[in-house]
């Protein structure tokens, strides 16, 4: 699977976009193979994968910000969306409960994420964004 990167997932929205290029980043930060795994105490315990958490925090903040955005713009869309986004959630948290380790077994977390990335972005991102541009919430990038 290839790394995720911002250009084959513009929505042509910046909104939107910025937490895509956030995402990018932060993927391939963490999976780095040179970046060490913050393990709390020195020692992984295998019961909270750091990496695993670092991806939760941020995916939460940036649905957080595409929740208000379609509240704020009435899409009728926004159910399918936000389950679309607890799937990803919960993909995730079993993982952590599962004591995967991203250190370990990286692809099958990377992996994970771009997928529904990928998926999530064609599907639901740019109807998103083609929505509030035409209802003039957001605007195209310039």
């Amino acid at each position: 699977m290839p790394d995720l990167g911002p250009e084959e997932l513009s929505t042509g929205v910046r909104e939107i976009d910025a937490d895509t290029e956030g995402l990018c980043y932060l993927m391939a930060r963490i999976f780095d193979p040179l970046v060490e795994c913050r393990r709390r105490h020195g020692e992984c315990d295998h019961r909270q994968c750091t990496r695993i958490a670092a991806v939760l925090t941020f995916m939460n903040r940036s649905f957080q910000r595409q929740e208000h955005l379609m509240a704020a713009a009435d899409y009728p869309l926004a159910g399918d969306h936000q389950e679309e986004h607890a799937l990803l959630k919960e993909q995730l948290a079993a993982m952590q409960e599962a004591g995967v380790c991203a250190d370990r077994d990286r692809q099958v977390v990377r992996e994970a994420v771009t997928r529904w990335t990928l998926r999530h972005n064609r599907a639901f991102d740019r109807t998103l964004a083609n929505w509030a541009v035409t209802r003039r919430v957001l605007f195209p990038a310039t």
